[in-house]
């Protein structure tokens, strides 16, 4: 069962507020990634969240959490944030993923995380024409995040 972006947002909130300055852009830019990871971990079969993300000029975006997230600006968010949807229970299994996804990128700013997902290859990066708003697809967030798993070459 895919997630609405705000409650996985909500989780990292919930989970790690006092551990790490998460601003909307670190929100957003983590989501983001844990998605792509998601797609990538279990083979494209299922999606984490039931959103599609967008290349907008600042990266890939869930616009309903951006939306959530718009009134914050630039600040520290240490509550949870409004959701459109009631029921914001995650798995178990997906509790675990996500955690480490926050043990692999927490430590990170926002714009840090940004820089990520705005490298030559990108799955934003293919997409994304100022002012389109076109839509990331699955296929190139599922190759990029499943090239990463691949072991690097030796010399």
């Amino acid at each position: 069962m895919p997630y609405n972006p705000t409650t996985i947002a909500n989780y990292f909130i919930k989970k790690y507020a006092d551990k790490g300055n998460l601003t909307p852009m670190k929100l957003i830019k983590l989501t983001y990634i844990a998605y792509g990871w998601y797609l990538a971990l279990t083979d494209k079969k299922e999606r984490l969240t039931d959103e599609l993300p967008l290349a907008w000029d600042f990266g890939p975006v869930f616009p309903s959490l951006y939306e959530s997230l718009k009134g914050y600006g630039g600040s520290v968010i240490k509550e949870k944030i409004p959701n459109r949807v009631d029921d914001d229970t995650i798995k178990p299994d997906d509790k675990k993923f996500l955690d480490k996804m926050w043990n692999l990128y927490g430590r990170y700013d926002g714009i840090y995380l940004s820089a990520l997902t705005h490298k030559k290859d990108t799955p934003w990066k293919k997409v994304y024409a100022k002012g389109t708003n076109a839509v990331i697809s699955d296929d190139d967030i599922f190759e990029h995040y499943k090239e990463k798993l691949k072991p690097k070459a030796t010399n």
